[in-house]
């Protein structure tokens, strides 16, 4: 008799397999010591187009939606019916008399490993691996630890209402919206509020009126004192009247401050500080922390949990002691591991499917040493991560003092270090990173905080010198993927009413599993573009979210239903009601939308304006003009083809530079483009090639690099 266990991907059914002992070479299987181990390949089964309910569904209809299928159809794409088909035949076998679901242990991992056991029309048992690490120990107690399949059916349906939720949505909305704009409009469940929180960042910038303010500085004794007014004549007016006087004490107040270590990585915070600190994109981030995953260097990635559980703790103080002892943290020769206060890093109640993001024992300076630059650098983020979670509090006093000089109330703050705890191990992590050459702008230095003279109410100290520095108030930033996954994960918490503010505690958009893909979806559909680290909303986005409804674009809404979804996986909410819910919001919006749909009202809402020529094209000398994406010649279709991408190696290019470029073959210097094969940033002039596509020319000008 045998037992069939069944992985997601190759690489951790290769690892299961050396385990159990299947040594044996299958088509798309091991087999040995009575288990066979074989693997889905990720989605093998999935959702089936709506033309496969109805042919008459390939022409999209306002008339036909919503489209709400009574039975969900499954379908196997040509590219995983050769997979699927193998694993149909091994849980058919007679010697297989019981099943082991090993897919990834969360939402995704079980729908992956159902739909597969469902669509091969299998009634065997099943028991279910759960486990963070690939290590071997891990393994092989979570092989000992293993469940009745049965009691991860919440977490199946959930996966499934997700699943399904996605697809009605994703499938009406966007033909919903299409059809009445008589334009492609790509929606979704997670991906409208997020575009929407772009667009509303985007508009925020460019209706910001900046305000100048004058910083009057007045330099006393070994501190500076600080004052601000709104018009140059008052700040001359001080400078004229303090200049050479006393500044006198009015008040001085001191505080104990205590700053704790920030808890360990979960994936979301793990991809925010990848992105500020390395520029790495989320999708980037989660790539890298699955390879380290399956190399097991790493715990289990999509994980929403930023502790451990109070059993982990002897073995997270050994796995501290063991990377010291590797010589892994060599430039922290002064930490004692004495210090590490591992209960800051336990809490039970915080820990539900997985636990933090943590390196594992299995790391050692070989395998450090062989890994890429990037996987190198995340793992170094968990590494010193795992330190500076369990070390002391940064404990200093900070001091707040009011000056009077001639009657103006001049402000100073100072900041005494008690005890600098895990400061210090963090001011150790930049120098063991390989951060890019290059970094976008002029990047402001940290602010030094220095400590206060000692000083009382009455003390006199002399103006030996006063100045004002102009200034402008700055308008919000753009959003970059660490403030926009910040943003996702804290979405609706910024809502005035309290009960509904309490309703989306701890409510988000997306999972972090999803997230990363949210981000590439939207910069894929067009709504979206990267500029270096900042993402930009486009113009069609704009238009989009000033014309799609409120409910659909707001976070309030699926961020409940997101929360649905954790109620369903926690047997608290029954799946039954959250698809009849879902329905009805798709039969009210539907008729919200259409009932004051005028073809003549919304016709040429998107139509391209005409255009004005920005250039002459070199290649078939018609005009070349601005679209959302490129600079372009009007031959369009079927036309010479020439093109200028706004967007080049990460680098937005500007009209001007396309300009220079079509008339002269060359663009200034641009500084700040991005290697994806490289990881690094370049300057380089775009040019033009005899054949009218463009290449990059360095300054020493020994070669150029096609970019199309």
């Amino acid at each position: 008799m045998s037992v069939l266990i069944i992985a997601e991907k190759p690489s951790v059914a290769g690892e299961l397999a050396k385990i159990v002992g299947a040594t044996k070479g299958g088509q798309g299987y091991k087999e040995g010591n009575g288990y066979i181990v074989s693997w889905c390949i990720g989605h093998l089964v999935e959702l089936a187009p709506p033309d496969a309910y109805d042919p008459a569904y390939k022409t999209w209809r306002l008339d036909d939606l919503p489209i709400i299928p009574d039975a969900y159809q499954m379908q196997i794409s040509d590219r995983t019916a050769g997979q699927f088909k193998i694993l149909k035949e091994l849980m058919g076998r007679d010697d297989v008399t019981e099943l082991v679901c090993a897919t990834d242990a969360g939402r995704e991992g079980e729908l992956i490993y159902r739909l597969v056991y469902h669509e091969a029309n299998c009634q065997k048992p099943f028991k279910r691996l759960w486990i963070s690490s690939m290590e071997e120990k891990s393994i092989r107690d979570g092989l000992a630890a293993m469940k009745d399949g049965k009691e991860y059916d919440n977490l199946y349906k959930a996966a499934l209402c997700r699943q399904r939720a996605d697809w009605l949505i994703g499938i009406n909305v966007t033909r919903l919206y299409s059809r009445k704009y008589k334009k492609t409009l790509s929606a979704g469940r997670v991906q409208t509020p997020t575009v929407n929180l772009v667009v509303k960042r985007q508009v925020e910038i460019d209706s910001f009126i900046p305000q100048t303010y004058y910083n009057i500085i007045a330099g006393l004794s070994t501190f500076e004192a600080r004052t601000r007014v709104d018009d140059k004549a008052t700040a001359d007016e001080i400078i004229s009247r303090c200049t050479g006087k006393e500044a006198v004490v009015t008040t001085v107040t001191k505080e104990e401050k205590k700053e704790n270590p920030q808890a360990l990585y979960d994936l979301t915070s793990l991809q925010r500080e990848a992105n500020r600190l390395l520029g790495y994109s989320a999708k980037q981030t989660l790539e890298l922390m699955q390879t380290l995953y399956d190399a097991k260097l790493a715990t289990y990635p999509r994980t929403d949990s930023r502790y451990i559980t109070a059993d982990m703790a002897d073995s997270t103080m050994n796995l501290i002691n063991e990377l010291i002892n590797q010589g892994l943290y060599a430039n922290l020769v002064e930490y004692n591991p004495k210090n590490a206060e591992i209960s800051r890093l336990v809490n039970d109640g915080r820990v539900t499917d997985h636990h933090a993001i943590l390196p594992t024992a299995s790391v050692t300076t070989e395998k450090y040493n062989a890994l890429s630059t990037a996987e190198k650098n995340i793992l170094t983020l968990l590494m010193y991560r795992l330190l500076t979670a369990a070390d002391k509090p940064h404990i200093y006093t900070a001091t707040k003092a009011e000056l009077d000089i001639e009657g103006t109330v001049f402000e100073a703050a100072g900041k005494e270090v008690l005890e600098i705890g895990f400061k210090a191990i963090e001011s150790k992590l930049a120098p063991a990173l390989t951060l890019p050459q290059k970094k976008e702008g002029k990047e402001k230095k940290e602010k030094q905080d220095k400590a206060l003279p000692p000083m009382a109410e009455g003390n006199r100290f002399t103006v030996a010198s006063i100045k004002a520095e102009k200034e402008k108030t700055q308008p919000p930033k753009p959003y970059t993927e660490d403030t926009l996954l910040a943003a996702m994960e804290n979405a609706g918490k910024d809502i005035e009413d309290d009960d509904l503010k309490a309703v989306m505690k701890d409510r988000g958009l997306g999972t972090p599993a999803t997230r990363a893909d949210i981000i590439e979806n939207i910069i894929s559909k067009g709504y979206v573009v990267r500029d270096k680290k900042s993402l930009l909303a486009t113009e069609q986005a704009k238009i989009f979210m000033g014309l799609v409804a409120e409910k659909i674009k707001q976070p309030e809404l699926t961020a409940d239903w997101e929360s649905k979804l954790a109620e369903i996986q926690g047997g608290k909410y029954s799946d039954s009601d959250f698809m009849a819910e879902l329905t009805d919001f798709l039969f009210d919006l539907v008729k919200e939308e259409t009932s004051n749909h005028s073809p003549e009202k919304t016709a040429g809402i998107f139509a391209r304006p005409a255009k004005e020529a920005v250039g002459v094209c070199p290649k078939c000398k018609k005009n070349v003009v601005e679209w959302e994406k490129s600079f372009s010649c009007e031959s369009g279709k079927g036309g010479c083809g020439f093109v200028i991408w706004k967007s080049i190696a990460g680098k937005v290019i500007s009209k001007a530079q396309a300009q220079k470029l079509m008339k002269k073959g060359k663009t200034d210097l641009i500084k700040g483009f991005h290697s994806n094969k490289s990881g690094k940033d370049f300057d380089a002039f775009i040019v033009m090639k005899a054949d009218g596509t463009t290449g990059f020319e360095f300054e020493s000008k020994t070669k150029k690099v096609n970019n199309g």
